[in-house]
This record gives structure tokens, C-alpha cells and sequence, in this order.
């Protein structure tokens, strides 16, 4: 499991700002599955890191430029979760393309089996998604729930 944008402060504002970090975490340890997130804000880690103690050592909190990561990420990605660089109204166009680059940095380690979700997309413009979603369906890959995370698959 790989989720880019770690929950930036750790177990507190989760109704607010998300807590997916400590959600992947926990379900990492309590099945045995190994989870990765990645994140260029060492405070958003640090904070992170604090609130998942216990789901040691099934989680790796890296940073590194998510793009990058992903792109030399060493094996399949059986769930990639996109939720980096925060999405503007005013100026959606960053964030829609940052989404894109990470999806195509992750494509060659998604499998047939594969599952993608992508945070922030029932918002003005089509949300951070809306490149990123464009560049999987036009691959085949099915909506199978959509609002304001859209999940996707090949099946």
C-alpha cells in the first residue's frame, strides 16, 4: 500500500483535515501488509510518526518528492492512494498536473489487480483528479466508486 501526502497532523483534526495515514497504518499491522507513505513535509511525518507507533514496523513514513518515489519504487502496487499537493479553486491546473505525474510515475508498478483512489475530486474543476482519472479510463481502468474519492480499477 503507498499513499502519497502523509495526514499532516497525525491523529488530530481527522473530521477536518483526513487521517488516511493512521487508517493504511493500522490496517497494514493488523494484517500483516506493509505500507508506505511519502511525504516532503518532515512535520507532517514527524507527527505522523508519533500517532502510529504501534503499527510499527509495517509502516514506512519516507521523505522524498512523491514523484520521484514512485517512480524507483521497487516492486507492485497493490493499492496507491493520491492525496499530495493541496488542491486550489482558483488555481486548479498545479495540483491536476501534479496528479498526473505521480499516476504516470506509479503506472508501471500497478498490477491487473491493482487498485487506485484518489482524494479530493468532488470539487470545482473535477478536484485534484480529473487528469489523473482521464489518464487511467482511456487505459481501460473502471470507475468503480466516484465522488469525493474516486476509486479505480482494471476489473
Amino acid at each position: 500500500m503507498v499513499e502519497t501526502g502523509t495526514s499532516r497532523n497525525g491523529d488530530l483534526n481527522c473530521e477536518g483535515d483526513g487521517c488516511s495515514t493512521l487508517i493504511f497504518g493500522n490496517y497494514a499491522r493488523n494484517n500483516g501488509n506493509t505500507f508506505y507513505s511519502v511525504d516532503i513535509d518532515k512535520e507532517a511525518l514527524a507527527n505522523a510518526k508519533k500517532a502510529l507507533r504501534e503499527a510499527e514496523p509495517f509502516v514506512y513514513l519516507v521523505e522524498h518528492d512523491s514523484i520521484e518515489f514512485l517512480q524507483n519504487f521497487p516492486t507492485t502496487i497493490d493499492f496507491l492512494y493520491l492525496d499530495s499537493f493541496d488542491f486550489e479553486i482558483d488555481n486548479p491546473t498545479p495540483s491536476q498536473e501534479h496528479h498526473l505525474k505521480e499516476i504516470i510515475a506509479a503506472y508501471p508498478h500497478l498490477g491487473t489487480h491493482s487498485v487506485v483512489m484518489i482524494d479530493d475530486c468532488d470539487l470545482p474543476h473535477g478536484g485534484k483528479g480529473t487528469l489523473a482519472i482521464e489518464f487511467l479510463v482511456n487505459r481501460g481502468w473502471k470507475i468503480l466508486k466516484k465522488g469525493y474519492q474516486v476509486i479505480l480499477s482494471q476489473e
